[in-house]
């Protein structure tokens, strides 16, 4: 198995993803601009010809800049090389949103060391927004440090807000009573869907995000976000035959409320 990249190669890594990332933003804007067109898929979500296209981009720049590596996406087929690293691509998360033209959509991109994410991105291009971490190196977004602050120990868990994906994730996940139980729990539970909500929990605005049923482009990106801002990470995985059907349930944010939120789930 090829060994994880060092720090120094795993900065030019995160640099040569960032400005990935800028040229699949270019896309999305002109598109937006320009229009464009839409058509469900059989498990009934959204797809337009942009996330074709991000996917597309992304692809090629990557094969071009890391040629050995495996590559794995969100709407085309899986590239294989038998490298340890291996490309994760989410082109659009949030179509729904982009095709309604609400701004709380995102591209993600991570790379993974076997099955562990070391690189992540968040690019919120309706907002302005570029989130980005390695291993040992850090978060930032637009070049400003991101450090989460937890939740001092004197503070009430009541002023903190709590974000949480659609009750239907919850549902597919056989894990209804999650979400119910944590509406009843805490007075500011607000369903924050998508990379914004995890965006929230990495600036703090949300003191967690509660994510149920995600696949693994929606949330790879986010573990070494968090983790490299000061947060807590927490996942359960429901194994899938192949690493692209894995699922998983994530809660991130500020690590007393996460603790918190864990202790109701127990509960």
């Amino acid at each position: 198995m090829n060994g994880v990249p060092a720090a120094a190669e795993l900065r030019e890594m995160l640099s040569e993803a960032c400005d990935i990332v800028r040229q699949t933003r270019a896309l999305i804007e002109t598109a937006l601009e320009t229009g464009f067109t839409h058509r469900s898929k059989a498990d009934g979500s959204f797809v337009t010809d942009v996330d074709i296209a991000v996917e597309e981009k992304a692809r090629t720049l990557l094969a071009s800049r890391f040629p050995k590596h495996r590559i794995i996406g969100e709407e085309l087929p899986q590239i294989d090389s038998g490298h340890a690293l291996t490309w994760v691509i989410d082109p659009i998360d949030g179509t729904k949103s982009f095709r309604h033209g609400v701004p709380l959509y995102g591209t993600l991109l991570a790379l993974l060391h076997g099955e562990e994410p070391i690189l992540g991105i968040i690019d919120l291009p309706g907002l302005g927004r570029t989130y980005s971490a390695a291993r040992g190196l850090g978060t930032r977004c637009n070049g400003r440090a991101v450090t989460l602050e937890d939740l001092p120990g004197d503070e009430p868990m009541e002023k903190e807000i709590i974000g949480i994906g659609d009750r239907h994730q919850f549902v597919s996940a056989g894990r209804t009573k999650v979400f119910d139980g944590l509406m009843r729990a805490h007075p500011g539970v607000r369903t924050y869907t998508d990379c914004f909500g995890h965006a929230l929990a990495l600036e703090g605005a949300v003191g967690a995000m509660v994510d149920f049923d995600l696949r693994l482009w929606d949330t790879m990106a986010s573990k070494v976000l968090m983790e490299e801002a000061g947060g807590r990470y927490v996942c359960s995985q429901r194994a899938g035959k192949e690493l692209r059907e894995h699922r998983f349930d994530v809660i991130l944010g500020k690590p007393r409320v996460v603790d918190w939120i864990l202790d109701r789930i127990a509960a």
